[in-house]
């Protein structure tokens, strides 16, 4: 063996590997600091997106990003429901815990007292009397929910579900049972409350609930994205992307959000620090954009595509990246198999250095901010590790709970991606 030759190789890989680690420490460092306690789940109770904000700016400020304002920021507004105080559901004598048996639907209004619960079952569905006679029925101080027993047939269950989660019947309120207990976010206020029981907390042994709900809604919130910049060798520009809103909180339970989408800000966030350096000179201007408002609709990236900071016709190539956090079962780039070419790229490159595995392109999906670039006709991917992600939407996806998988192979296959793209 050559000792000689295998000390150098080493020497010359170790910069390189305390490098990565380096940038590892700063991604970890990025999502602990966003889904701590202190940004309150960053969303509209207590500012936590605004907090979140100020924070960013200062990281964009430390790495010496251009920017188009002194803050980095882009502001809008938007309407917003929220619950700042602990919703309380009892069922008979038995209270239920919040985010963790139920949660409270993000458009619901304020709601209290004690109501009848009615179980839409297979009778009321498919007997003409029964169903006549439910039909006449005041349901003003009545909850509705279904009773699943006999709707073993999909169609007829769905059929349910739709009838009781709109509230067709004019119920005062509506009970819905699911497994997981997923939150989000609302721009808007229905005229009923719907709460989400866990399914093994609920059944049709309960006949009247006790609640007490109060919504806040809030007309024309402040809100804001952040741009920062890197001026390459030419004017078109590739756009780095993530929003860096959560759910927030539903009365004191915080939605801490490290892997939606912590994580992508972290990963946006690495970027940039990668394409600072000037042994990196990028050859696109590269646009390091974050986004609010992503979990109420893709408020913030809707906004940007109608008030583009870079004209959206000189950009190559938008990558969003939202739950980057996890991996186990591989990664997606959705959208990729509308753009062949890129999408070959990604392939070969990863074919060449295995940086990620299992990765899979797909057709279009609406479900990121990258839908907003899409829509306009700009080519734009969603990055997204699969697999671990069952605390999405729930007050445990937090730093603690996170794998960070394939997060480095990410990192390296966009920037090689975003090297080699022409």
């Amino acid at each position: 063996m050559n000792y000689k030759r295998v000390a150098l190789i080493l020497a010359l890989c170790l910069p390189l590997a305390n490098a990565w680690a380096q940038d590892m420490k700063y991604a970890r460092k990025i999502i602990k600091e966003l889904s701590s306690e202190d940004y309150f789940g960053r969303g509209y109770i207590n500012s936590g997106d605004s907090i979140a904000a100020v924070y960013l700016s200062a990281e964009m400020k430390k790495l010496k990003l251009d920017g188009f304002a002194s803050n980095y920021y882009q502001t809008y507004t938007t309407d917003i429901n929220t619950f700042p105080n602990d919703p309380i559901l009892k069922l008979g004598n038995r209270q239920l815990e919040s985010a963790e048996d139920f949660i409270v639907y993000p458009d619901s209004p304020s709601c209290k007292g004690t109501f009848d619960v009615l179980w839409l079952n297979t009778e009321i569905l498919t007997k003409n009397k029964i169903r006549k006679e439910f039909l006449k029925r005041d349901l003003s101080r009545t909850f509705l929910a279904i009773d699943s027993v006999g709707l073993n047939n999909k169609q007829l269950y769905n059929f349910a579900y739709d009838l009781v989660s709109s509230n067709v019947f004019g119920a005062r309120g509506v009970l819905l049972r699911k497994d997981k207990l997923k939150y989000s976010a609302r721009t808007y206020e229905k005229e009923f409350p719907s709460l989400i029981v866990k399914s093994t907390k609920l059944d049709t042994t309960v006949t009247s609930i006790t609640v007490d709900i109060k919504n806040r809604f809030i007309e024309d919130y402040k809100t804001q994205n952040l741009l920062g910049y890197i001026q390459g060798q030419s004017d078109t520009c590739i756009v780095f992307c993530a929003h860096y809103d959560h759910l927030g909180m539903m009365g004191s339970k915080i939605y801490p959000g490290a892997n939606d989408n912590g994580s992508g800000v972290a990963m946006v966030l690495n970027l940039a620090k990668h394409y600072k350096k000037a042994k990196n000179k990028p050859n696109y201007t590269q646009v390091f954009l974050l986004f609010s408002g992503e979990e109420a609709g893709l408020l913030g990236s809707k906004h940007y595509v109608e008030n583009p900071l870079f004209p959206l016709e000189k950009t190559r190539m938008v990558m969003n990246f939202d739950m980057v956090g996890t991996g186990s079962q591989g990664v997606y780039i959705f959208n990729s198999k509308v753009f062949p070419e890129e999408l070959s790229l990604y392939q070969k490159i990863n074919k060449e250095k295995a940086y990620v595995t299992n990765m899979r392109g797909t057709r279009p999906v609406p479900s990121s901010d990258h839908a907003s670039f899409f829509n306009k006709g700009v080519k734009a991917v969603f990055i997204y590790a699969d697999g671990d992600n069952a605390d999405y939407h729930e007050t445990t996806d937090n730093y603690e709970n996170l794998k960070v998988t394939q997060f480095g192979g990410i990192f390296k296959l966009v920037r090689d991606f975003s090297d080699q793209l022409r």
